[in-house]
Order: structure tokens, then C-alpha cells, then sequence
């Protein structure tokens, strides 16, 4: 029996947020009904007759081999009455990239990014806030889909001034992932008949920050620069984990956590056409060393996260010239776990550096390439098939052609058509991270070729 849900839902969205709206819309504001999308669709093969393998081993590879992805932006400007507050209304519906044709099924993994209303003119012209669900993030690194600094997925809300060249913003909020770490559920015998499901454990994480930016121009041809403080702080209740569904007794008691980050980011902008360059860092500990939507691992004998430490230092720019355009971008990350070993697996270096620049043959074709080399070394050693052991340093070196066809503009405007050739070179120890069954144990060359396509333009919001 087929499944229409998808379908339902895509109509309800469309009745809601598209039809409704326009019935009222006035036709001489500016504000109203606007539709933004980020995209990617990626067919492609390893040439050898299967799908294309991820290879990257640090935490944040080049993104040119990740699949199919899709969000959805649907927002409502309402029109200002008076001199009252603007309010926007703002939501993201993504899916993953499971499509029917790469599956055969009807099935649409999906999920809503945003869900939130946000005013600005509050009381005060520079006065804002917003509540509701929401990616509340800063400047990316793109050539990785990274965001380095401050990137908090939660549920809450917030507050900010915004002037002419400076801004702050607070914010706080929830964040839960249906993991047995945060959240569990139990059968227990109903006091009627059968059983029940109850909630046995609740761990909301709370996400609490604030952000200072400064803008600044420095002549008068354009160029300028910003600087950006950053401080984050998390915290997590006790609660109790059952191992074993029948013993109640069998149970792990994990104590009240806590985490914070501290940043930095200083750019410039406006030295050539559409080019800029971000230099970011980020020190971390407790849960903040782990990221919002990633399980902690390697506790210590309390089960608490204290210890653990990240330091990530990164960068990011974008050069254009007549003729060529140069994207490049990298990180430096040392990570920490919380447990005593520090000579371990789960603690280690990383970076990478990756470097795009095209060749611009016309407006609308650029022939672009992609240099990467990324390398991660462990603090503790590997064991080895024929049982011995090793200080593993792998590393992986990518090369990547890509013609393209786009809107013209500049390495940043989208839509894109690509062709894509990627061959990935690791070395032995790279090889030793994947099981013995997996074919990238097995090959110190690893190829990808495909087709991609890549869309974005956004409703805009703060």
C-alpha cells in the first residue's frame, strides 16, 4: 500500500503557507509570502558499478561527495501596522536524501529546521527577538558545511540589538535527542489492562549564549571588516538509564553535567569583488567540547563530561579577479574526552585544507577544481590485524575536477550544474579506521564521478 502522507503534507504546507497567504497579501508591500531553498542533488558511481564512498576521516570533509539534501523555506512577512513591531513568521521543512529513484520506496525522511516568529521595531527600533525552533548560526565554512563558531540547533528563543554597525544577542533554549542518554521510555503494566509506555528519563540539554558583533568600513572603496565575541554555555540534568528492560536495579545514574565555549571571529570583506576571508576559534569543554547533536563519549568514572576539552582554530575565504575565482578553507582541531586515559583513540589531532579555484572561460561556465589533504593522528595506538600495534597517522588527499554551468556572478552564485571527478589517495593507515569487510580497507584509490546539481536563495532571515 503506498504512502500519501509526504504527499498530504507537502499539500497542507502549500495551502498554509502559499495560498492563504496570498488571498490577503497586499500587492504594493514588499512584504508578504517569500519562498527560499537550499539544495543538492548528487547522482553519481565509484566507477567499479556501485555507489560512491564517503572518504574523509576527520570530522569535517570536503563536501563535494555528500548526497542529496533539500530544505524548504516558507515564510509569511506580515505587514507593519503603524509604527508597531514587524513580525516574520519563518519555517524550514528538510529531507534527506533518501529519493525513490536511489531506493525504489515511498518514503520521505523529513524533518522541520525552523519553526519561529521573530519581531523586530520592538518597543525600540534596534530591539528584536524571536521564539520558536530554530538553526541559529553565524558564518559557515562552506567548502566543508561547517559551522565553526556558533551554530546552536535548539527550541527557545531570544533577544537582541541591532544598530547600524554593531549588534548583541542573547539567547536561550532546549536541546533533546531521543537517545538513551537524554530520553528513554518503558513498558510497564497499565493499572487497567495491558501495558503502557511512561517516560522513564528526560534529559533536556539548555542552551544558553550571547554574541557581540562589530562592523566597521576602513576607506571608502568598500572595504570593511567585522569582529565577532562569542560565549555559550550548556547544562544537563541528572536521570537514570535501565539496562536491562526487566531489572529496574540494572541502571546507569548519570549526574548533572555541564559545558561552555568561548570564540572568536575576525573578517574582512570588500577587498576585491564578492571576496572576503574569516578567521575563527573556539575553545570548548564539558558537553560544549561534543556539539549539540552529538552524544557525549569517553566519560569519566562519574559519568560526567568535565574534562573534556576541544580547541578548533579555522578559516574560510573567497577571492574573485576577472578571470579567476579562488575558494579556499581549512581547520586545525584537537579533541579531548573526559575520561583519565589521555593516551587513547578518542583523543587526537585533525585538520585539513581544502583549496577551489575557477577558471572563469564565461560568464556562465567556470572549469573548477578541488585540492584537499586532511590528516588525523590519534594519542593512543591501533592494533593491527597481525596483532601488532601502531601510532596510526592517517591521512587522505583528494583532487576534483569540476565543469560547471551557473547563473554567473562569481564562485558563490547559485543555481550550479556540475560534472564531478573526485580521486581520493589514502595511505595504509587510513586504511586501518574501516572494518576489514569495507571496501575502503581494501583501496588506496578510491574514485568518484557523478553528476550534481546545487540551488540557494533564502527568505532572508537574521
Amino acid at each position: 500500500m503506498k504512502n500519501y502522507s509526504f504527499l498530504r503534507l507537502l499539500a497542507g504546507v502549500v495551502l498554509i503557507f502559499v495560498v492563504f497567504p496570498l488571498l490577503s497579501e497586499d500587492p504594493e508591500s514588499e512584504r508578504g509570502v517569500v519562498f527560499g531553498s537550499y539544495g543538492r542533488v548528487q547522482p553519481a558511481t565509484d566507477l567499479e558499478g556501485g555507489s560512491p564512498k564517503w572518504v574523509n576521516i576527520v570530522s569535517h570533509g570536503s563536501r563535494l561527495e555528500q548526497g542529496s539534501y533539500v530544505e524548504l523555506d516558507f515564510a509569511y512577512l506580515f505587514p507593519q501596522s503603524g509604527d508597531g513591531p514587524l513580525f516574520d513568521f519563518v519555517s524550514t521543512l528538510a529531507f534527506s536524501e533518501s529519493l525513490f529513484h536511489g531506493s525504489g520506496k515511498w518514503a520521505a525522511l523529513s524533518t522541520i529546521r525552523n519553526l519561529f516568529v521573530r519581531a523586530d521595531n520592538v518597543i525600540w527600533k534596534p530591539l528584536g527577538m524571536w521564539v520558536g525552533s530554530r538553526m541559529y548560526r553565524g558564518d559557515d565554512i562552506y567548502l566543508l558545511d561547517f559551522w565553526p563558531l556558533d551554530e546552536a540547533n535548539m527550541y527557545g528563543g531570544g533577544i537582541g540589538l541591532f544598530f547600524d554597525d554593531f549588534s548583541v544577542e542573547y539567547y536561550i533554549g532546549f536541546n533533546r535527542l531521543e537517545t538513551d542518554w537524554q530520553y528513554q521510555e518503558k513498558r510497564v503494566v497499565a493499572e487497567t489492562f495491558g501495558t503502557e509506555s511512561i517516560t522513564w528519563m528526560d534529559r533536556q540539554r539548555l542552551v544558553t549564549g550571547l554574541k557581540y558583533q562589530h562592523d566597521l568600513s576602513l576607506n571608502d572603496s568598500g572595504l570593511g571588516m567585522k569582529w565577532k565575541l562569542f560565549g555559550e554555555f550548556q547544562r544537563i540534568g541528572e536521570g537514570d538509564k535501565y539496562l536491562d528492560p526487566v531489572d529496574t536495579d540494572n541502571q546507569i545514574v548519570y549526574p548533572e553535567d555541564f559545558g561552555w565555549s568561548v570564540g572568536a571571529q575576525l573578517g574582512f570583506h570588500g577587498f576585491a569583488p564578492n571576496s572576503f576571508s574569516h578567521l575563527f576559534v573556539k575553545y570548548s569543554g564539558g558537553l560544549g567540547a561534543y556539539g549539540l547533536l552529538t552524544v557525549p563519549h569517553g566519560f569519566d568514572i562519574n559519568y560526567k563530561t568535565t574534562d573534556a576539552r576541544e580547541f578548533l582554530l579555522g578559516f574560510t575565504l573567497n577571492h574573485e579577479m576577472k578571470w579567476l575565482a579562488t575558494m579556499a578553507a581549512g581547520y586545525v582541531r584537537y579533541f579531548e574526552d573526559a575520561d583519565s586515559n589521555k593516551y587513547d583513540n578518542d583523543d587526537y589531532w585533525e585538520y585539513i585544507f581544502v583549496i577551489r579555484p575557477h577558471i572563469i572561460l564565461h560568464r556562465n561556465f567556470y572549469l573548477a577544481f578541488e585540492f584537499s589533504h586532511q590528516l588525523k593522528k590519534t594519542n593512543g595506538l591501533h592494533q593491527l590485524p597481525d596483532n601488532t600495534h601502531k601510532n596510526l597517522v592517517p591521512q587522505v588527499t583528494k583532487f576534483s575536477i569540476l565543469p560547471l554551468v551557473t547563473i554567473g556572478g562569481g564562485s558563490y552564485e547559485r543555481p550550479q550544474l556540475r560534472v564531478v571527478y573526485t580521486t581520493a589517495i589514502q595511505n595504509d593507515d587510513a586504511k586501518y579506521l574501516y572494518r576489514p569487510e569495507d571496501v575502503r580497507s581494501q583501496k588506496s584509490v578510491m574514485h568518484y564521478f557523478g553528476l550534481s546539481a546545487e540551488w540557494w536563495f533564502n527568505v532572508g532571515h537574521r
